[in-house]
């Protein structure tokens, strides 16, 4: 029997071509993919302590020390199911590209590119989803989930209350006698002392990074031709979604982050980390993107981070494209970051 271009290898092989969009938080501190085989995902956690070696005499027994142990933590991730009726008169009409009048491509053709880019743009859905829930998990330490017929929930991850900062009043940046280069240094020690992690990088949205290059120590750094970071771009950079490098202050990877989605609820669309968000993290982070089974029997119960499917109705003749996935992003040491606002 031939394989058709809509059945399941062939959506799922045309899924694993595709580029995805941008996810620099996804890709920064949640490298990891972990797909299940049930419709629960569960993640290790080891929490050290700094412990000493007890003193004793050397002619008694040695001291029992109590091991440390892992946590694991089950969670059941919501589901993702962007549904698409193709358009079934695109088919029969010039493509974007194709000659005015000519025939460069039959209607099957047509089709497929038409499948292709419908499914393309859920997947593109899916990824700005995740990337959403990685810059809650960043931001609050946790990721709340609502939707059509699914009760709220909050899914907390366990991190430290001092990991979350909002500055007001005077200690805000831009306020009289506020330099934010202090802030960093004080602020990447609790990351430090609360996971054993150092911080490596510096996220900024677009209004804290014009605060910070107009603190007077970064300033002098710039105006300095012996001490100056020739990496670092303290003029203008141009906007790009994702994060752009700025070069480093210290050890510090310096990024300034742009992102924005469109709101579900209030159909407007918002930033990913409200602007004024300054993010300190370690790269060994760790984090986990962990994808659940896909309950549906017509996909054998697929283990996959994108399960698409396609079918026909026959009156009126219509063909639909869907594509499910489970995910739930995962702070693995989630103590390793911490979020600030700073205006």
């Amino acid at each position: 029997m031939a394989i058709s271009l809509y059945d399941t290898v062939s959506l799922v092989a045309m899924v694993e071509q595709m580029k995805p969009p941008s996810s620099f938080l996804l890709d920064t501190f949640f490298p990891g993919v972990v797909t299940s085989t049930t419709e629960y995902v569960a993640v290790d956690v080891f929490v050290g302590k700094r412990r000493m070696a007890p003193f004793v005499s050397p002619l008694v027994e040695g001291k029992f020390v109590e091991s440390l142990g892992v946590t694991t933590n089950q969670f059941k991730p919501a589901y993702l199911k962007p549904k698409t009726r193709l358009d079934p008169f695109r088919p029969i009409r010039r493509m974007i590209g194709e000659q005015i009048g000519g025939q460069d491509m039959s209607p099957v053709e047509r089709e497929a590119l038409n499948l292709a880019a419908e499914l393309n743009g859920q997947v593109m859905m899916i990824n700005r989803r995740l990337e959403w829930m990685a810059a809650q998990a960043l931001l609050n330490g946790s990721v709340t989930i609502s939707g059509e017929n699914y009760d709220a929930q909050t899914i907390a991850f366990g991190r430290d209350s001092s990991l979350t900062i909002a500055l007001t009043g005077g200690n805000r940046w831009g306020q009289a006698g506020i330099l934010p280069s202090e802030n960093l240094l004080d602020w990447s020690a609790l990351p430090l002392k609360a996971s054993g992690l150092p911080v490596t990088d510096v996220i900024f949205t677009p209004a804290a990074w014009k605060l910070f290059r107009k603190d007077t120590n970064v300033v002098q750094v710039i105006q300095s031709f012996q001490n100056a970071e020739p990496t670092l771009r303290a003029s203008g950079v141009n906007a790009q979604v994702g994060g752009q490098y700025l070069g480093k202050w210290g050890s510090f990877n310096l990024w300034l982050y742009y992102d924005w989605y469109i709101d579900p609820t209030t159909g407007t669309e918002t930033p990913m980390l409200a602007d004024g968000t300054v993010l300190l993290g370690s790269n060994q982070l760790d984090g986990t993107r962990a994808f659940g089974a896909i309950i549906d029997p017509e996909l054998g119960y697929s283990q996959a981070q994108y399960a698409p499917k396609s079918w026909t109705t026959q009156d009126p003749g219509a063909r639909w494209l869907m594509t499910q996935s489970a995910p739930l992003v995962i702070p693995t040491q989630v103590n390793a970051l911490l979020a600030a606002t700073v205006i």
